[in-house]
């Protein structure tokens, strides 16, 4: 694809900006994303030897979070419509939905083969979870654009890797702390499966962050306006699970997730990698950023710009959300 940009201060213009951008993002994710596959991870081998020592608990956490991980058709649609008109965006999404149906199929597996579940029983689970539909408009009370779609994504992916990253701790004990001879901890059967799984959402959540970042320079009042409506009242997937009441007491009883987790662990680090201090800050700069000039850009972080782009007005964005206009350096026409 060839991206060509004179004055890219029009709507048109910043939008060309964004998907070269968007395509480069691309290009490094389908080099250096994950290769596996879910019916071939040697983890499986592994399962029946460690069945007896995972508790009731642990196994209702990995039966919701199948179920969660199950309703990848619905974030298929989400991830179609949140493509819009863009090539590159699609790309991105279209492997992003591969990999997460690996993850219900690796959770499959993971019930299935350490005779947590029966084959049956989760078909009839499955069966029951297609019987609900999720939407970005329920779960988040705002229609999915691209930049929502991304925005909302490095939150969900991020709380998604800590969780596995904490199940993969729980189910650890559970097994009886194994190690190996230099005395380092060793993550057979599930617990493995779950760090490849967290490894996979880490990967996402930096995927989408990229495509944020993009915005947020090249087109800042639409980016933070995203942040802020999806931020707002962020939640995990809201979906109807058979096992809801045995999922959610599980989840309290092992204290895996709570709302103030939430907020500490995965929106705060998801606003400073913004380079955003605060909640509160967000939703100033989201307020502030409808007074910059046209052809306002911002610069993301420390690193300063390369290049200015001619009509380009730069800016910096600072901790507490308010900007400040910088002085080109250099110009480029």
């Amino acid at each position: 694809m060839v991206h060509q940009v004179r004055n890219p201060w029009t709507a048109q213009g910043r939008n060309l900006a964004i998907q070269k951008a968007v395509a480069e993002i691309y290009g490094r994710y389908f080099q250096k994303g994950p290769r596996w596959i879910a019916k071939h991870l040697p983890q499986r081998t592994e399962m029946m030897d460690w069945s007896g020592r995972v508790s009731s608990e642990t196994a209702e956490i990995l039966l919701g979070d199948f179920g969660v991980e199950s309703f990848i058709e619905d974030y298929a649609q989400m991830a179609t419509l949140a493509s819009g008109d863009s090539h590159a965006t699609r790309q991105i999404y279209t492997q992003w939905v591969f990999d997460e149906t690996r993850h219900s199929k690796a959770l499959w597996y993971c019930l299935v083969d350490s005779g947590l579940r029966t084959q049956a029983e989760m078909d009839e689970y499955l069966y029951q979870c297609g019987q609900d539909i999720w939407t970005f408009e329920k779960q988040t009370g705002h229609e999915v654009t691209p930049e929502r779609g991304a925005a909302y994504a490095i939150a969900q992916e991020r709380q998604t890797k800590r969780n596995y990253r904490e199940m993969q701790k729980r189910i650890w004990v559970e097994y009886g702390q194994p190690t190996n001879a230099d005395g380092r901890p060793t993550y057979p059967a599930i617990a493995g499966v779950c760090g490849i799984l967290a490894a996979d959402e880490g990967f996402h959540e930096g995927v989408f962050r990229e495509i944020t970042r993009a915005y947020l320079k090249y087109w800042p009042d639409k980016a933070l306006q995203a942040m802020w409506d999806v931020y707002e009242r962020y939640r995990m997937p809201l979906v109807k699970l058979p096992n809801a009441e045995a999922f959610l007491e599980a989840v309290l009883s092992t204290g895996i997730d709570s709302g103030r987790q939430v907020v500490a662990e995965i929106l705060q680090p998801t606003y400073e990698a913004s380079g955003l201090k605060s909640r509160a800050a967000v939703r100033k700069a989201a307020k502030n950023s409808w007074d910059l000039p046209e052809g306002a850009v911002i610069q993301v972080g420390d690193k300063p710009f390369e290049e200015w782009s001619e009509g380009a007005i730069p800016h910096s964005m600072n901790s507490d959300g308010t900007f400040t206009r910088l002085v080109p350096t250099a110009s480029k026409t």
